[in-house]
């Protein structure tokens, strides 16, 4: 795991795998479509990921024994996954976001997103989440609730990729723009030996 950032005292985290330049941009196409269709404002191409798991606020005195959970959790081969469908949250009919969620035909991405929650729950001390992780790219973030189809996602896009890092974030919101996202600590998915 690459050396760790000091957690600021404000913070909000999150865990994340990154995605291949081709599939931010794919996946950034979807979120402008929607957000010519729906209002509100697509996800920067920039900061596009597939969210493992959001930690929101955590004390900085828990920083080094995250930074650690985290990177255990994430190490591993990487990943192959292509974009599924379309999910709104919190629901269709009143959505605040829109996300793609991912097809992970070895199940690695379900998998990883689980060992995160695990290890982030027993550093942080949370109670167990009893859904299965989800999995998701956020592409449109919407000012006032929307009404969403379920669907598959717009452009028929069904390359596979390859997912080959993840790192544990800091966003810093920044009020009427994208938040800004400062990387802690990362780890190069490898195949095992």
């Amino acid at each position: 795991m690459t050396s760790p950032g000091v957690l600021r005292p404000a913070n909000r985290l999150f865990v994340a795998a990154e995605l291949p330049g081709t599939a931010r941009a794919a996946l950034a196409a979807i979120g402008g479509d929607l957000a010519i269709r729906m209002g509100g404002r697509a996800v920067p191409v920039a900061n596009l990921h597939v969210t493992l798991d959001f930690l929101g606020r955590v004390p900085p005195e828990a920083g080094p024994e995250l930074v650690d959970a985290v990177g255990g959790a994430l190490a591993g081969p990487p990943i192959r996954a292509s974009a599924g469908g379309l999910r709104a949250r919190p629901r269709p009919a009143r959505a605040r976001l829109v996300a793609v969620e991912l097809d992970d035909p070895d199940g690695g991405l379900a998998e990883r997103a689980r060992r995160v929650r695990e290890a982030v729950d027993g550093v942080l001390g949370r109670d167990p989440d009893d859904g299965p992780p989800w999995p998701h790219v956020t592409v449109l973030r919407l000012g006032r609730p929307a009404r969403l189809e379920p669907g598959p996602a717009p452009g028929g896009w069904e390359q596979v990729f390859a997912i080959s890092r993840g790192a544990l974030y800091d966003s810093h919101q920044s009020p009427g723009g994208p938040p800004r996202y400062r990387e802690l600590a990362a780890v190069e998915f490898a195949p095992v030996p």
